[in-house]
């Protein structure tokens, strides 16, 4: 943001070297990290730690603060000595003004934003001083640029005036500044309008709420700007300067602030700014990771609604195939029926007619039981279509509930970015697509394309080799085929001799025979049944989860990502500890 001809001359110890090589390395480490965490990062913040890395080494920055008419600029031509700085009861401060050393007054733009003054004072040869615009005046922009600064300064002088001290903007201001681990020296200004006594009053007031506010007793100087500057440009009294009291911040920045403890702060601001994102965006990745959480308990509820799904349509499926086979079972005990009233001497007559032998096997014993079979199987495949349906609603209503709390609230106040956007934006693509299966659905048509699959299935067991025809046709055609070997078995026992001997034995031979092919059909009806339900329930999990697929992807990508953030965020939580106790030492 500022462009500094300027560097600091000084001669560093070694371990001070070492103390700058090693923060500058966390900066850099921290900036790399928050460029994985665009755009999440709030724009101030980006340029906050870019302008820090930036001017590591420029000189020491003092930058005045407060709201507008409490006489920052008045306080810091009476600094100088000076009047540099334009004054007035309405703002006058309306960019940056970046006061520096220089053997000429000049002024010049650096941009829309600052303002450079370079003039020969020898405070300025130490340090540069900056102007703020006020705060809580009508222009919210020149609030915002003054907000956007702090970040910069090595140290604060925080202006409040003596008629208004402490406002309650002034101290939501105070602790923005705080947050950012700068160092406020509190400057109580326009004291010559008070009585003794009435500043030891104001001075309680601001020392009790400053140590409320920054946790520490701040130092506060009460100063008189108008009466200091009127005595060094006008009156030259003595008595005047001693009463605007101007000589003790003197001393404080130029004595009491000596090189070293300069140096020190210089050191503690950039520290201050890297501890204040670490803190904040470490708390924010800790949230999106307590939000991925959920989600991931989100996708194993789900996907236990899967497992169960499967497991139940598999489980239940027995009870239908429970039904087929009790209809089979029937048709073998009608058949034993059968054969024992008529593979008999006495019904000679009906044995040598075998026309009016296969009618009566016909009516008698197959009956309606392929209706009846395909019946039962309509029956599986409602249910199947059914599950089917209810578990996309149980997810539609799922994912609509787990949306409702799906943004996490107060994380670090106006920071935001692409994390919620998406999230929400996958789990509401899934909502969608299920909502859509289901309002789509055509149980009709699903019922008769699972119809065609299941019965031709069935069909190809019951009779291979007649292909894909009816479930209906394909089981007359069986038990034609059972008929026809009752009826080899029968005619075998006309032409054998002695047929009084054989016909019993052939009988048995007959249901012997009868038994062995219903229980071969009931096998793989079984088996045949499963394997397409299975392959049913198969099919539904695997659209479930190719709707799930971008949201679970997200979800383990971005918790993958943030675990890392985390732990180097924690690692240089750490660093920044170990930095600021070596520079407090």
């Amino acid at each position: 943001m500022l462009s500094s001809p300027l560097k600091t001359k000084r001669l560093l110890s070694e371990r001070q070297e070492v103390i700058l090589t090693d923060l500058q390395l966390l900066l850099e480490q921290l900036q790399k990290a928050l460029e994985q965490l665009n755009p999440d990062v709030a724009p101030a913040d980006s340029r906050a730690l870019s302008d820090t890395l930036a001017h590591l080494s420029d000189l020491f920055l003092l930058v005045i603060a407060g709201e507008y008419n409490s006489g920052k600029s008045s306080f810091i031509n009476a600094l100088l000595g000076e009047r540099i700085l334009p004054e007035g009861v309405t703002p006058t401060t309306d960019r940056l003004n970046l006061l520096r050393y220089g053997p000429e007054p000049q002024v010049f733009s650096q941009s829309a934003t600052v303002l450079e003054r370079v003039y020969p004072s020898p405070v300025l040869r130490q340090l540069t001083i900056v102007d703020t615009p006020g705060t809580n005046a009508v222009l919210r922009q020149h609030e915002e640029l003054t907000r956007d600064f702090i970040p910069h300064a090595d140290l604060v002088l925080f202006v409040t005036s003596a008629d208004r001290p402490f406002t309650e903007s002034e101290r939501l201001f105070l602790t923005l500044i705080a947050q950012w681990g700068k160092k406020i020296v509190l400057i109580l200004n326009k004291i010559d309008i008070l009585e003794a006594d009435e500043l030891e009053q104001v001075l309680a007031f601001v020392q009790q709420n400053s140590m409320a506010l920054l946790g520490h007793k701040p130092e506060i100087f009460p100063v008189s700007a108008r009466l200091a500057l009127r005595s060094r440009l006008q009156t030259q009294d003595p008595s005047q300067e001693e009463a605007s009291r101007i000589k003790a911040v003197e001393n404080y920045i130029l004595e009491t602030l000596d090189p070293e403890a300069r140096l020190r702060l210089k050191l503690l601001s950039p520290l201050g700014v890297a501890q204040r994102l670490t803190t904040t965006y470490l708390k924010l990745i800790q949230q999106r990771l307590a939000t991925l959480s959920e989600d991931f308990k989100t996708i194993d509820n789900i996907e236990q609604q899967l497992t169960l799904f499967r497991n139940d349509l598999i489980t239940d499926a027995q009870l239908h195939l429970n039904e087929i086979d009790l209809l089979l079972q029937t048709l073998e005990q009608r058949g034993d029926h059968f054969f024992d009233s008529k593979i008999r001497l006495n019904k000679i007559q009906d044995l040598i007619h075998p026309e009016r032998m296969r009618t009566a096997f016909q009516q008698e014993v197959v009956g309606d039981l392929p209706a009846q079979i395909e019946q039962r199987v309509q029956v599986l495949i409602d249910w199947m279509l059914e599950k089917n349906l209810r578990l996309w609603q149980n997810i539609v209503s799922y994912v609509q509930q787990t949306r409702v709390n799906q943004h996490p609230k107060g994380i670090i106040g106006k920071v935001e970015g692409t994390f919620d956007y998406n999230r929400a934006s996958l789990l509401d693509s899934i909502g969608q697509t299920a909502s859509q299966i289901v309002s789509s659905y055509d149980h009709e048509y699903e019922a008769r394309i699972l119809a065609d699959d299941v019965q031709a299935s069935l069909a190809a067991t019951a009779l291979t080799q007649m292909g894909a025809v009816g479930l209906g046709a394909a089981m007359v055609a069986l038990f034609h085929t059972v008929w026809l070997d009752v009826t080899g078995v029968l005619a075998a026992t006309l032409v054998a001799l002695g047929g009084f001997y054989f016909i019993p034995a052939k009988r048995n031979q007959a249901k012997k025979a009868f038994h062995g092919r219903i229980s071969e059909l009931r096998k793989q009806l079984r088996q045949n049944t499963e394997r397409q339900v299975e392959r049913e329930a198969e099919q539904a999990l695997t659209r479930i989860r190719e709707a799930l697929s971008p949201y679970t992807r997200f979800v383990r990508g971005q918790r993958t990502q943030f675990t890392d953030l985390q732990q180097t965020f924690k690692e240089t939580e750490v660093q920044l500890q170990r930095l600021r106790r070596e520079i407090e030492a």
